[in-house]
């Protein structure tokens, strides 16, 4: 019968435990990377989100492999932790850390539990970058717990979306009238020049009042003497002679 390799090491597992009296127990993987949920491409398809780079975990019982896994990371901290089957027995093991030279490609959030269409990834040729010991005691389930050793490569699988379109420079503003630039200054200047003209006609209104002003002074301060004085009315106003017989009128001719 042939057996996958992770099923031959589950047997493998079973009957080394078997032999010590020690039921398997899972035990945890803990401080394993938490790898975010992200988007690509342009309809942003929503992916699970990984390491780039899984880790493949080995333990030896001396040179035998006892159990493998790959961790892929955690989604987020509300995940379960990853579990590795070992026996409830006093033992020393040989943890072999190794990261795998093959991306492991991005799945679909909506990915379903049922995987056996999906294709397998396939590590590759992984480098072994870390070795520990690990000591356990029987009925002790905190000396099985594994703490995860960080690759060289920690990078975990980022959102690709397509870069946005640049604003246009002139999208935000409204193009002006073309002859508004013009016609504004142009509408200025003619009222001024319209404004200048009433004033000016406003100071020959205020000359005009200055020569009525004038004309009252001199009446206003006409003496009375000038009141009196005979006036020419075709000379323009200047005092008539006396006639030559008006003086005399009264004097006795002379030689009478």
């Amino acid at each position: 019968m042939n057996l996958r390799p992770g099923a031959r090491a589950l047997a493998l597992l079973l009957l080394s435990s078997a032999a010590c009296g020690g039921p398997p127990t899972p035990s945890p993987v803990e401080g394993e990377p938490i790898c975010p949920d992200f988007e690509v491409g342009a309809t942003r398809a929503p992916m699970r989100g990984s390491l780039r780079f899984p880790v493949a975990l080995t333990v030896r019982d001396g040179k035998d492999p006892i159990t493998r896994a790959t961790l892929t990371g955690r989604r987020s901290k509300d995940d379960p932790v990853s579990r590795i089957l070992l026996a409830d027995e006093d033992a020393e093991y040989e943890l072999e850390w190794a990261q795998c030279e093959n991306e492991r490609a991005p799945r679909a959030r909506t990915l379903s539990r049922e995987t056996k269409h999906a294709a397998e990834y396939a590590c590759g040729n992984a480098t072994v970058y870390k070795t520990d010991k690990l000591v356990t005691r029987k009925g002790d389930a905190a000396s099985r717990t594994v703490h995860f050793a960080a690759p060289p490569k920690p990078e975990c699988w980022e959102s690709e979306l397509p870069a946005a379109p640049a604003p246009s420079p002139d999208a935000g503003a409204e193009p002006a009238p073309a002859d508004a630039s013009a016609a504004e200054p142009a509408a200025a200047d003619g009222g001024a020049v319209d404004a200048g003209a009433a004033s000016g006609g406003a100071v020959d209104a205020g000359a005009a009042s200055g020569g009525a002003v004038d004309a009252g002074a001199r009446g206003a301060g006409a003496t009375p003497a000038d009141a009196g004085a005979p006036r020419d009315g075709g000379a323009g106003g200047a005092p008539k002679p006396p006639s030559a017989g008006a003086g005399d009128a009264g004097t006795p001719a002379q030689g009478s």
